[in-house]
């Protein structure tokens, strides 16, 4: 066989896939990384005070009021009329004048607290649930699909909510327990039916059989012979769990249902000089998360105000595309294409 040929027959075009899906995932996860330490790098204020409106650096009346656009460049003021200097708003500003990329690099730490937290406690539950499916009495293996099909035709979005809410002290003080059991209910099946289908297929192996004879049971016989096919399904499994987390967690927020206290109501003035009152009213978090993010969405919507909406909508789309792609990577590597 000539190099190339061998070449050739390493390189599958699976794994070619799996190579290039991992390139592209490794590549936004770093983009993301990038600009999450640059807002962590920013100084704190511009991301937490309110800066009501800001003037052009070389102009005498060039103001402008938030949110402001991309790579704009001012000296804002707070309410009061004092500043802190002039600042570089590189993805722009939210309707507090509050600088957008600081507000993505710190509302990313708790997304992805929450999105590890639900994704272990969807693993814990489903993998206890496949097991019950494949190896539990008749009567707990009814119980259990009869749970999995239950959950999987009850609206997913409806019974986090009912959940979510069920178990937070208060609207204004939802609690990240609540947000973990809530999330975790609606996603488990899936990695139940992963657990269950392995434990199937192992039992049906001769060489199964051969060891039960030979005295493997319990969990000898789970650690040798269950978990060595588990762990790799599993892991093929946990990106797309993880993906549909961060989809999930945009959703809750855009319908104002979001981990944290009670947002702040702000009111700025837009009018122009003569024209009579006009207002626009925000909702403000201290400390968003990238779900938070989208609660006012459909305030800058109607208010044709893309930008507050798109950075953090873009932040969790890409997040979860990279999970999706490093998911199906993982999937074509061993060269199957079940998706």
């Amino acid at each position: 066989m000539t190099p190339l040929k061998a070449l050739a027959a390493v390189f599958t075009p699976s794994r070619r896939r799996a190579i290039l899906l991992t390139v592209a995932a490794l590549f936004i996860f770093g983009l993301l990384a990038l600009m999450i330490v640059a807002g962590l790098l920013q100084p704190r204020r511009w991301s937490r005070d309110i800066w009501v409106e800001g003037i052009v650096p070389g102009t005498a009346s060039t103001f402008k009021t938030p949110p402001y656009g991309l790579m704009t460049y001012l000296l804002p003021y707070h309410e009061d009329g004092t500043t802190d200097g002039t600042h570089l708003f590189i993805l722009g500003s939210d309707g507090g004048g509050r600088d957008m990329l600081g507000l993505l690099a710190r509302g990313s730490l708790p997304s992805f607290t929450l999105v590890a937290l639900v994704v272990v406690a969807r693993t814990v539950v489903g993998v206890l649930a496949g097991f019950a499916m494949a190896a539990g009495s008749g009567f707990v293996r009814a119980v259990s699909r009869g749970m999995g099909r239950w959950v999987a035709g009850f609206p997913y979005l409806a019974l986090a909510i009912i959940v979510v809410e069920a178990l937070s002290p208060s609207p204004d003080r939802r609690t990240t327990t609540a947000f973990v059991v809530g999330m975790s209910l609606v996603g488990w099946r899936e990695i139940a039916e992963v657990t269950a289908r392995v434990v199937e297929n192992v039992r049906i192996q001769p060489y199964t059989e051969a060891a039960k004879a030979l005295g493997s049971e319990g969990f000898t016989y789970l650690r040798r012979h269950v978990l060595p096919h588990l762990r790799p399904a599993l892991a093929t499994e946990l990106p797309f769990q993880a993906s549909a987390v961060l989809v999930l967690l945009g959703e809750l927020g855009f319908l104002q249902v979001y981990l944290g206290g009670k947002a702040i109501q702000f009111i700025a003035d837009t009018s122009p000089p003569g024209n009579g009152p006009l207002t626009t009213s925000y909702r403000l978090l201290s400390s968003p998360e990238l779900g938070q993010m989208l609660a006012d969405a459909r305030n800058y919507i109607l208010k044709e105000q893309w930008l507050p909406v798109m950075m953090p909508a873009l932040t969790l789309a890409l997040l979860a595309l990279a999970f999706e792609m490093l998911g199906l990577a993982l999937r074509y590597r061993d060269g199957s294409r079940t998706a």
